[in-house]
């Protein structure tokens, strides 16, 4: 299936899968509700709505609409899992949500950035203007002269003169990473690479959380739909657009197969939260695992958006710290110099 260029912002994304949610609870049938939200688009937004009104009158899934319409994933995944549950007007609404709430950690990380990247921009020119310009005149005013320099003056020449060199590597690193992503890791499988992003310091929690929530979220919803526990990780299993989730409900259904239980299989699993198989282990006893499931995807929503706030929180000081450590190298690079030339004149 041809895919269209991408034209849906992420905004418009949630709004329209929010607003068609609501419609189609009130009674629009999906087209009816597309037709109408045809008359807030612009041109290319029309001609791909319109084009996906036809591949639904041809008897295609929603889910596959939003796929060529280049609808973000995970909203795709949830509309995919909710034709199979039967609740596509609600998973329209909770996709839409999703996708407010990243629109908004986005906007909120982006605004906390703006500044201190100035910042950081600003200095690095000061940085330049330093290394190529005034410290290769103190330089030469002390050769000229034959003042002895100060350690500490030493030190501020020895950085400056190296300072391309520091560049130099930073850009060679930068490359070396890129090579091994290009070469290395996209050839990975989706669980290996699963596992090397969850090591990462603050990005690996909140991928760790993320999967919880999403897993649950999805299985819980099958769950309820009437679909038992090996059906409903078939649903993942036969799914194309999530391969880590694919391969993972493979993995389970191939330890059930073998008799242990999907609380087992989830026990300790790097992936998820710790207490995740422990969750599904008391919805088994209490017959209510759909339940359970919802009430757990809940929970790391909410941890998921208190780690969200409270890293937010440490990086920006973080950052500010790092501008302020570079003003005071460029001001010390201008002033001790002419200090100690002061005083040996």
């Amino acid at each position: 299936m041809k895919r269209i260029k991408k034209t849906w912002p992420l905004k418009d994304q949630a709004n329209l899968l929010k607003r068609l949610g609501e419609m189609t609870e009130k009674g629009y049938s999906l087209i009816e509700g597309l037709r109408l939200l045809e008359l807030q688009l612009h041109k290319r937004q029309l001609a791909e709505m319109t084009a996906g009104i036809r591949q639904l009158r041809e008897g295609d899934a929603f889910y596959q609409v939003l796929q060529v319409m280049s609808f973000h994933k995970e909203a795709v995944s949830i509309c995919y899992f909710a034709e199979k549950h039967g609740e596509l007007p609600a998973a329209m609404k909770q996709s839409g949500e999703l996708l407010q709430r990243k629109l908004a950690q986005t906007n909120q990380i982006r605004k906390m950035l703006r500044y201190p990247m100035f910042l950081i921009f600003s200095v690095c020119v000061m940085f330049y203007l330093l290394q190529s310009m005034i410290i290769p005149q103190f330089s030469g005013i002390y050769q000229s002269m034959n003042m002895k320099t100060s350690r500490s003056t030493a030190l501020i020449f020895a950085f400056f003169q190296h300072f391309h060199e520091a560049c130099a590597i930073l850009i060679f690193f930068a490359f070396i990473m890129f090579v091994y992503y290009l070469f290395v890791f996209r050839k990975k499988s989706p669980q290996d690479k699963m596992l090397l992003f969850v090591k990462i310091p603050l990005i690996g929690k909140a991928a760790v959380l993320f999967n919880s929530y999403f897993f649950s979220l999805q299985l819980s919803s099958l769950l309820k739909s009437g679909l038992s526990i090996y059906d409903s990780l078939t649903a993942f299993k036969e799914q194309s657009f999530l391969p880590f989730y694919r391969q993972e409900a493979e993995n389970i259904i191939e330890r059930l197969k073998a008799g242990e239980t999907i609380e087992s299989a989830l026990y300790r699993h790097p992936c998820y939260e710790n207490d995740f198989a422990a969750a599904v282990s008391h919805g088994q006893l209490s017959g209510q695992l759909h339940r359970e499931l919802f009430t757990y995807s809940q929970f790391m929503m909410e941890r998921l958006e208190q780690n969200a706030e409270k890293y937010t929180g440490i990086l920006q000081p973080v950052i500010y710290g790092v501008v302020a450590g570079m003003i005071l190298i460029v001001y010390l690079s201008m002033l001790m110099p002419m200090y100690q030339m002061m005083n040996q004149m």
